[in-house]
């Protein structure tokens, strides 16, 4: 079989023709995905006039407009006020365990040029709308929906339900996820395709095997801005896998280094299979921006880093209560911690959240700190 060139597989750009449309842009795409109202000139307005179509729109509208006012929002100010002062501007962030969840990466890190997440949830795959009879284009909207209503209700989403929701769907993974984020927060997509990571460190266009699974999406943040870069690793991190496959480790050292981000990362690197991926991000971030989940604090300590806290530290979740970190609640019962205006990892309840703001040691803070938040 003859491979396309220039080897562009737009995932995204799924040729939607008819003898009188034009192709979809994944702009429209996303959008369409996002219940948000497209012009009559797309090929896919007229999908959006049946009532299914417009209780989706409403439905995902609910749920944008409230993770805006509990999350996207705050975390936007939050870090205008608190993080960008205390670490510079970031211009890459290295959010590993993240999975989909681009939109948190989005809000504290407006500014980057480049998100390189990772995680187990398969990149996936988009069926072209039209082609879809209304009853499977309707049910897989819903599973799209039901898929990312944990994320914006709880600032955190769950791998294996996740996995079961949109293995039924023809919007597949974390690529109609991300578009579907992109397109709440008004970006403007330029270009979205597979990719596939090789043991060397280095990205192929399109699908190929021996490699690992990846995806690629440019964006404009908004009007006049410049390009940025979302890539997507799929991947397991454990110590195993990585020896097995090395690219991913290959790929993030080639970019030097960047703000690592941890969220409801499953306190893996509490245990002493995750080493690996732990030390890599402590050797190669300039700065780290996480929950209780991610790096002990213990860690940080013996390697020398400054930690500031903002939020308060409660329990883990009961199902994570063995990774309780009683130096982390000495920590926040000395008084140091800072206000936190929104809720962050596991502990999504505003007042209950844990955020951690690790400097490397040779990295002093920008500014000093305000004065602690009162409790």
């Amino acid at each position: 079989m003859q491979v396309m060139k220039p080897m562009r597989l737009l995932l995204l750009l799924v040729a939607l023709w008819s003898p009188s449309a034009r192709a979809v842009s994944p702009t429209e795409l996303g959008a369409f995905l996002a219940g948000r109202q497209l012009p009559a000139s797309s090929p896919l307005a007229p999908l959006q006039e049946s009532a299914e179509y417009r209780e989706h729109a409403r439905q995902y509208a609910a749920q944008w407009y409230r993770y805006d006012d509990f999350y996207f929002a705050p975390m936007r100010s939050w870090a205008a006020g608190e993080l960008v002062p205390r670490i510079g501007s970031t211009s890459q962030v290295t959010y590993m365990f993240g999975g989909p969840d681009l939109v948190s990466a989005l809000a504290l890190f407006p500014e980057a040029k480049l998100y390189a997440l990772g995680g187990l949830e398969p990149v996936g795959k988009l069926s072209n709308p039209l082609s879809l009879s209304p009853e499977e284009l309707h049910a897989s909207l819903a599973m799209l929906r039901k898929s990312t209503e944990v994320i914006m209700n709880f600032s955190h989403f769950i791998t294996k339900d996740m996995k079961t929701e949109l293995a039924a769907s023809h919007f597949q993974g974390v690529f109609p996820i991300m578009l579907v984020f992109l397109s709440f927060t008004d970006a403007r997509i330029d270009l979205a395709e597979r990719l596939t990571l090789q043991r060397d460190g280095t990205l192929a266009q399109g699908e190929s095997s021996g490699g690992q699974p990846a995806l690629r999406i440019i964006f404009r943040p908004a009007p006049g801005m410049p390009q940025a870069e979302v890539i997507y690793l799929q991947a397991n991190l454990s110590d195993g896998a990585l020896k097995s496959h090395p690219g991913i480790l290959e790929w993030l050292r080639s970019r030097g280094r960047a703000t690592g981000y941890l969220k409801a990362a499953s306190y893996l690197m509490h245990t002493g299979g995750f080493t690996t991926i732990r030390d890599f991000l402590l050797g190669h971030s300039a700065a780290i921006v996480q929950d209780d989940s991610g790096i002990p604090l213990s860690i940080f300590r013996e390697r020398d880093w400054r930690v500031i806290n903002f939020g308060s530290y409660t329990t883990p979740l009961e199902i994570f209560a063995k990774y309780n970190q009683p130096a982390l609640r000495a920590l926040y019962e000395s008084g140091t911690a800072f206000s936190l205006p929104f809720g962050f990892g596991y502990r999504w309840q505003r007042g209950e959240s844990t955020l951690l703001m690790a400097l490397p040691p040779e990295a002093a803070p920008r500014a000093l700190p305000a004065h602690p938040a009162e409790y």
